[in-house]
């Protein structure tokens, strides 16, 4: 796997998730990513699982 570029991955989730604006919260533990929605039908579940360092997602 090439060096991931951290920004970059942020930035597509971001956009696949509706945008900043969709994000209500967002937390971390040591695998997981954690973000509440305003909007869950924005969601672009199949943009996110192709996005290079995404291992999966789930709601």
């Amino acid at each position: 796997m090439s060096k991931l570029d951290i920004k970059q991955i942020a930035k597509q989730i971001i956009e696949a998730i509706g945008g900043e604006g969709n994000i209500v919260s967002a937390a971390h533990c040591a695998t997981r990513l954690r973000i509440v929605l305003k909007d869950d039908s924005l969601v672009q579940t199949e943009v996110i699982e192709q996005i290079d360092g995404v291992k999966g997602s789930f709601n």
